[in-house]
């Protein structure tokens, strides 16, 4: 346990040095909740940029020296800067008191839950960590490679698995999604409304059936949400408070994001295409917040193809060369929006966005109208019935209805958030076209990306303007 707490606490650090230099736009709560799951996606980008450049059992080291010196440039630059005040200092040693208050909680309780799947994840991710190139490249063929970054440094802990990062980042998902809708509702309400209300929506996700399970599974489920969320989130915040605090959250949100699950650079692309064309970003903004992530991840795509092994899974050496092909074609979709010309597209990308997946749906259905139809009602039964959720979802339609009549006017960053959820459920509709069809159960693929979504479920019913409590 000690180790991984070490590993816990710095990483930790990391976060928090880069939070605290941007603690005019971040308040103290959110800096301290913030910094973890900002430490790990430091991480998870150090690794990707090591391993992608030289995969050897010296590579491990090689990360340890980027993220120590990634911590002392972090520390330069508060010291420099004038962020590392007295009440700064004292925030961060209270925070990592009571992380390690957290870390303790959790190892008391021993608890893990593992699949075939989590078996896969924790040991490939090892053998990345000791160097083994051949033992471990199938899992980029499987997952992104951020959680398996994570467990490749097991081998350091005196561990056989390192599984107590899991279930700290899910109750700092709950804390996060508690403190934002929190923040929302507390711009309309009372101190007291807003609390409870935050308390009945984060309820619904953090005491479904299938959500505590997934708190202690060891699987990316959990950390991809926590990542999408933090996304979305700070691209609602841009508009908002405009400057670069947030748009460095929302650009290691989504880097993080696109690397934990092969699929989330898609989803990544569809909720940039609703929501950063919409009317009011800049065209200077929508660069900054795209183009380093087409550059990372066309590196990185490029990298895996040389790396998958000719009997990959999921991820063939012809599906990165077709995701290359999208990102750099939104990659100069975005270069090319700043043209006079092509004005009157860039103004409806958001609809044509969702015109496009709609047709996909239909086109997909009408060639393979069994797979797709039976995936539909396997998703759609998975909420109501099967997937474990209980009455989650019930209870989450009946609030969106009663908030939607009684609603007043929502300023128009918010506008989009619908959009997305829509975007989101159409995108995992014709995945499906893809692979099997989705299956009834809670384990269903389609099932894990719905939980995936549940918390921006939730922020956008607290961005729902309504009249009476």
């Amino acid at each position: 346990m000690n180790k991984a707490l070490l590993i816990q606490l710095w990483v930790f650090v990391i976060g928090f040095l880069f939070c605290n230099l941007h603690k005019r736009a971040f308040d103290p709560v959110f800096r301290t909740l913030t910094a973890l799951p900002i430490g790990w996606a430091l991480f998870g980008i150090c690794a990707t940029i090591v391993y992608g450049v030289y995969f050897s059992a010296v590579s491990q080291m090689v990360l340890l020296v980027v993220l120590a010196l990634t911590t002392f440039a972090l520390l330069f630059a508060n010291i420099t800067q004038g962020s590392l005040s007295r009440d700064s200092i004292l925030l961060g040693g209270a925070s990592l008191v009571v992380l390690t208050g957290a870390c303790f909680f959790v190892d008391s309780l021993r608890i893990v839950t593992m699949t075939p799947d989590s078996s896969y994840i924790a040991r490939f991710g090892q053998n990345i960590g000791l160097g083994n190139y051949e033992a471990s490249r199938m899992v980029f063929s499987m997952w992104g490679p951020l959680v398996p970054f994570i467990h490749s440094i097991t081998n350091l802990l005196d561990q056989k698995l390192y599984w107590q990062y899991q279930p700290v980042l899910s109750l700092d998902l709950v804390a996060i999604v508690f403190y934002t809708v929190y923040t929302i509702i507390r711009e309309q309400k009372s101190i007291l409304q807003s609390f409870v209300a935050a308390t009945v929506l984060v309820s619904l996700m953090a005491l479904s059936n299938i959500f505590l399970f997934h708190v202690f599974y060891i699987h990316v489920n959990i950390v991809s949400a926590l990542y999408m969320y933090l996304f979305v989130f700070a691209l609602l915040k841009m508009q908002q408070q405009p400057g670069r605090a947030y748009e460095l959250l929302a650009l290691l949100s989504l880097i993080a994001f696109s690397l934990v699950r092969l699929e989330a650079p898609l989803f990544v692309i569809v909720i940039l295409l609703v929501t950063s064309f919409w009317q009011g970003w800049s065209y200077v903004n929508r660069l900054k917040l795209i183009i380093p992530f087409i550059v990372l991840f066309v590196a990185w795509y490029a990298r895996v193809y040389f790396i998958l092994p000719e009997n990959s899974d999921l991820l063939t050496k012809q599906l990165a060369i077709a995701f290359i092909s999208v990102l750099v074609g939104f990659g100069l979709f975005t270069i090319v929006s700043g043209l006079k010309v092509l004005d009157p597209i860039v103004k409806r990308t958001h609809f044509l966005t969702l015109i496009l997946l709609v047709l996909v749906s239909v086109i997909f259905t009408i060639i393979k109208p069994e797979h797709m139809l039976s995936s539909l009602t396997s998703i759609v039964r998975n909420i109501l019935v099967d997937g474990n959720w209980g009455l989650t979802w019930y209870v989450i339609l009946f609030l969106a209805t009663e908030l939607y009549f009684a609603r007043v006017h929502a300023p128009t960053e918010h506008h989009w958030m619908f959009m997305v959820l829509v975007t989101y459920i159409l995108l995992v509709y014709n995945l499906a076209y893809f692979s099997d069809s989705y299956h009834i159960g809670e384990f269903d693929s389609a099932n894990r990306l719905v939980l995936q979504a549940l918390p921006l479920v939730l922020l956008h019913l607290s961005n729902l303007r309504f009249a009476h409590f």
